[in-house]
């Protein structure tokens, strides 16, 4: 199963906990108003909670790992996630964490503002000041990524910025990929700058 189904799956059976819940709370706000009583002493905020988690109906603090084809072990965390379409096809998440750890023990972690995840496509895109830390001493920033689910393809369409050990850089696009694994030693990841590269050179202290 992959990361898009093993998501869909958990947002669906948390539906069906919330859903009904939700439907308490509002039968249950309704009866406590049915009384007479002073509606200026009820919490101002008990009915908008219940009529918000009706209208739109989400899964808080979901986590969910899997593993893609060339052995990379992918773990999703999400501060809500939530099923945008009818279908079920798409999910959308906000305060997101994708890591991605590498057979060789490497790991890479994106952080973004909200993503979405496309169980058709096994596609996860992340949007709104997305951040990048990896064992290889990088920091990046850009404004969208897309994500493979099922093997490690990660890009950036648009143009990035990093701070590094070789100095600050900027460049077109990037790209995270597997390496295959060679003479018994098990396979990592490989981060490449495209797209008109260019390098702010940072000297070490006495060079």
């Amino acid at each position: 199963m992959t990361l898009a189904e093993a998501l869909h799956s958990r947002v669906v059976a948390g539906l069906r906990i919330v859903l009904p819940l939700a439907a308490v709370t509002v039968l249950s706000t309704l009866f406590l108003f049915s009384r007479d009583i002073d509606p200026s002493r009820a919490l101002p905020y008990a009915a908008v909670d219940a009529e918000d988690l009706a209208r739109d109906p989400r899964i808080t603090a979901p986590r969910l790992s899997g593993v893609t084809e060339d052995g990379t072990a992918m773990t999703l965390t999400a501060r809500t996630v939530r099923i945008a379409s009818g279908t079920g096809d798409m999910v959308e998440a906000e305060g997101v964490v994708a890591q991605f750890e590498a057979p060789d023990g490497r790991r890479s972690t994106f952080i973004a503002d909200r993503a979405r995840v496309e169980r058709a496509a096994d596609r996860l895109t992340l949007e709104g000041n997305v951040r990048m830390e990896g064992d290889a001493g990088y920091r990046v920033e850009a404004g969208t990524v897309v994500a493979a689910l099922d093997r490690t393809w990660v890009t950036s369409p648009g143009p990035v910025t990093a701070e590094g050990p070789a100095g600050r850089l900027e460049a077109g696009g990037m790209l995270l990929r597997a390496t295959p694994a060679e003479a018994g030693e098990a396979g990592g990841h490989r981060l490449l700058f495209t797209d008109g590269v260019r390098l702010l050179y940072h000297p070490e202290p006495g060079d």
